[in-house]
């Protein structure tokens, strides 16, 4: 326990004001370990305003708490109005300490949940044939996946380029969420050409695997003809499948499949938060 290595009249100090912490801001959610740290990272005397605002300087120790210890991965912070009586500020000046952090990709706030410490970068491989959950090497006992949309409609304009498309072809629209030990890690918008996968919906239904999509269709395998990555701000409704913070820094992938005929399957526009993943290129020979 943290508060045990404090001395003297500084530890009865802190005991008392963690004690009452709970016991005044009613902060059940948060573990009490995480809270003690918390609570002692919050001490520490302001210099003046002059020479750093005190927002900055609340983000300086939350940002080298997060990167550097004593808050672990995954853990989770009182939320705003509680943060601010810890530190003893406004609830501005911890917003926008805070709001710093989250677009920085240190903390995501989950709505209807909490602000948590995000967790470790986890690696994608990025090579041809492999599913999604052999490409992630996240080191995660769980990841899940949630289809938002299945629709049949007409193809975007940077899906009718990709595919090669007819101005009024019709395609195959899936959305979907990656999920990893609870925190939303990926949003995905795929489009397939509709004539090509007529019974899509049937083969996917079973396991909810494009691989067994392409495998119904005869196609047994696909290559990756290029990825191309960008970064850009989350636009709201990424944001909310996220569970970010409007504008936190996103990296965009766009990338197409190829069949072992070289014909375009697949447009495939992925969003991974700026600080959730690492991307690694393999090329197999």
């Amino acid at each position: 326990m943290i508060l045990k290595r404090v001395k003297s009249g500084r530890y009865l100090w802190l005991v008392e004001r963690f004690s009452s912490v709970k016991k005044q801001l009613n902060i059940d959610c948060v573990d009490s370990d995480n809270l003690e740290q918390i609570v002692q990272i919050a001490q520490a005397p302001y210099r003046s305003k002059g020479e750093r605002p005190i927002w900055l300087q609340i983000y300086d120790r939350l940002a080298e708490a997060c990167i550097n210890g004593p808050l672990e991965p995954g853990a989770r912070l009182p939320g705003e109005n509680h943060m601010a009586e810890l530190f003893s500020v406004s609830r501005l000046t911890m917003r926008k300490a805070l709001s710093k952090l989250q677009q920085e990709g240190q903390l995501q706030a989950r709505k209807g949940v909490g602000i948590f410490v995000r967790r470790r970068r986890s690696r994608y491989v990025i090579e041809d044939d492999l599913r999604f959950s052999q490409s992630l090497e996240a080191n995660a006992a769980e990841i899940d996946t949630k289809t938002l949309e299945l629709t049949r409609a007409p193809a975007s304009q940077e899906a009718s380029l990709a595919l090669g498309l007819g101005p009024v072809s019709q395609v195959i629209r899936l959305m979907r969420l990656r999920i990893v030990e609870g925190e939303p890690i990926y949003l995905t918008s795929k489009e397939f050409p509709a004539d090509r996968f007529p019974q899509f919906e049937e083969a996917f239904a079973t396991n909810q695997s494009v691989t067994d999509v392409y495998r119904a269709h005869g196609i047994p395998r696909y290559t990756r003809e290029e990825t191309r990555i960008t970064g850009g701000f989350a636009h709201r409704h990424e944001a909310d499948a996220l569970g970010l913070t409007h504008r936190t820094p996103l990296m965009r992938v766009a990338s197409v499949n190829l069949d072992p005929e070289g014909r375009p399957i697949e447009f495939n526009f992925g969003r991974w938060p700026l600080s959730s993943v690492e991307l690694v290129f393999n090329q197999r020979r």
